[in-house]
């Protein structure tokens, strides 16, 4: 099976079963908490450039009562409507499982090639901003801002140094003149 990974992806989820032994999951999941990560692109998804901190590695116990389906509800915010048709085939599931998030893949183009031990359960969108839809950048706030040209400019505000020395200045003058004042008086 190969997967096809386009440039720039956002906000994808790519659910995997592992069929493997206890010792490599946790080989895997160690390789996905950063110890590495080459055994993670190469054996199992065959990747060519993967950021494993984007990449979850775990069993499914370890979501205690909750339903695999609920954790990518409340977890990654998967999109409710992509889910709830898979609940079941989510829950049927036993062992551990890899999580793939778009962020893994650092924004390259890749051809994934994942190993016999790895089955593709489900791709899902996140909750957000559809990045596929074109930007309107008409309204105001997105236009350059344009100055008339008969307009002044506007007056900037003294910065605080410059502040500070005129203060200084005032006080040696005040001084200057009480040091004055009492050599008058005095003579």
């Amino acid at each position: 099976m190969k997967l096809d990974i386009p440039a720039n992806e956002s906000g994808v989820v790519r659910v995997f079963s592992l069929s493997m032994s206890e010792e490599q999951a946790q080989a895997l999941k160690a390789n996905s908490d950063g110890n590495g990560g080459s055994s993670l692109q190469e054996l199992a998804l065959g990747a060519a450039s993967l950021n494993p901190a984007h990449v979850e590695v775990f069993p499914l116990s370890d979501l205690g009562d909750m339903a695999l389906a609920d954790y990518l509800l409340q977890g990654p915010g998967v999109q409710p409507a992509m889910v709830e048709p898979d609940r079941f085939k989510l829950s049927a599931l036993e062992g551990w499982v890899l999580v793939v998030y778009s962020s893994a893949f650092k924004g390259f183009a890749q051809s994934l090639n994942p190993s016999a031990q790895l089955t593709l359960v489900g791709t899902y969108a996140q909750e957000g901003v559809d990045l596929s839809a074109p930007l309107d950048l008409s309204t105001p706030s997105a236009l350059p801002k344009e100055v008339e040209p008969d307009a002044p400019a506007p007056k900037k505000r003294p910065s605080d140094a410059a502040m500070s020395g005129r203060i200084a200045m005032i006080a040696l003058l005040v001084a200057f003149f009480v040091v004055a004042l009492m050599f008058w008086v005095g003579s």
